[in-house]
């Protein structure tokens, strides 16, 4: 009964102790849900994730908090999980702020950031279920959406 016994602690301290770690792992996860995808790419696009730059290739993963930026005479071109659409001209600065959508649903929010170039935005889900959950900001205005299809063109100062 004495081995029982401590057989019963071990599986409990293991149960514990997975438990506990597998809390932060999981909200980590939840924080590098996909926003969206890269479906065309054209020219020189670099992706910063944490400061951390790489190209973008068709099929890469965009996330909320990444920041785009097109070269002279490049292009890309992203569809988010609700099916909302941005297109990114030349020498774009771009800046993904907050992204989330509950697929089952319809529900969530988007915001971004154009702090030059142009922005074509085509609304998906989250804009046909609430237009207010929507937002573009520029340096010198924050638009909230009612439309479906716009572009936005931030000069350089």
């Amino acid at each position: 009964m004495g081995s029982g016994n401590y057989t019963y602690r071990v599986f409990m301290l293991v149960a514990l102790c997975c438990g506990c770690a597998g809390a932060p792992v999981h909200a980590q996860v939840q924080d590098y849900v996909p926003a969206g995808i890269v479906k065309v790419v054209s020219g020189n696009v670099q992706v910063l994730r944490r400061e951390q730059p790489s190209l973008a290739h068709v099929g890469d993963r965009v996330f909320s908090g990444d920041r785009l930026l097109t070269a002279e005479g490049a292009a890309v071109g992203i569809t988010l999980r609700d099916d909302t659409l941005l297109s990114l001209g030349p020498k774009s600065n771009f800046l993904l702020e907050q992204y989330n959508f509950d697929a089952s649903s319809g529900e969530g929010n988007v915001a971004v950031r154009v702090v030059k170039g142009t922005l074509r935005y085509v609304t998906g889900l989250i804009g046909k279920h609430a237009p207010e959950r929507q937002q573009v900001a520029t340096p010198t205005a924050t638009i909230g959406i009612r439309g479906t299809d716009f572009i936005v063109d931030v000069a350089d100062e």
